[in-house]
């Protein structure tokens, strides 16, 4: 019976997860942005900062969400085929106080160079920008609006991110 449950539960994961997979702009984000937060190295980092120069991609993950490791690597490959467009990125770690240890050795460990954000209790995920579940990701209008919304993530979905992206730096470009 246990394996019966775990396997559903697992089923009802994936098919979840591939259905969570949401493209909008409807996501109310604090319009201020202007907070301070600290990095993985508990430096004190003003948000604002990362707004202004170009789309921001921001995602939201924790250590034992593989989805979103999966997720943040297919960024990190984003970000670097449009980075001289100005297209830059903001991972914030959402795992408690006690594993700041482990994110931080699994950041120096995977070559992570993008800023790396904590937010141990939620706030910032839950206040500032209105996370629903994990993996949870926002492209930003470089003024910090929302261009678009996505909840999980399944291997392909960073197509559809790349195409959203360039849609985006277009009508930027045109204005």
């Amino acid at each position: 019976m246990k394996r019966f449950a775990f396997l559903f539960a697992f089923v009802c994961v994936v098919v979840l997860s591939r259905s969570a997979f949401a493209v909008g702009d409807s996501v109310a984000v604090d319009p201020s942005l202007n907070f301070t937060v600290q990095d993985v190295d508990g430096n004190e980092q003003a948000f604002s900062a990362y707004l202004g120069k170009g789309p921001v991609l921001v995602n939201f993950w924790a250590l034992w969400c593989e989805p979103c490791k999966q997720e943040m690597k297919a960024f990190k490959s984003l970000v670097e085929k449009f980075k001289a467009q100005g297209v830059s990125m903001v991972a914030i770690n959402t795992d408690k106080v006690k594993s700041l240890a482990k994110v931080r050795n699994y950041v120096k460990s995977q070559g992570i160079e993008i800023p790396v954000l904590v937010d141990p209790d939620g706030s910032i995920a839950q206040e500032r920008f209105a996370m629903e579940s994990l993996p949870y990701s926002l492209i930003l209008n470089p003024n910090g609006s929302v261009y678009k919304k996505h909840t999980g993530f399944t291997a392909g979905d960073e197509v559809s991110i790349e195409k959203e992206v360039e849609e985006l730096l277009h009508s930027l470009s045109s204005k």
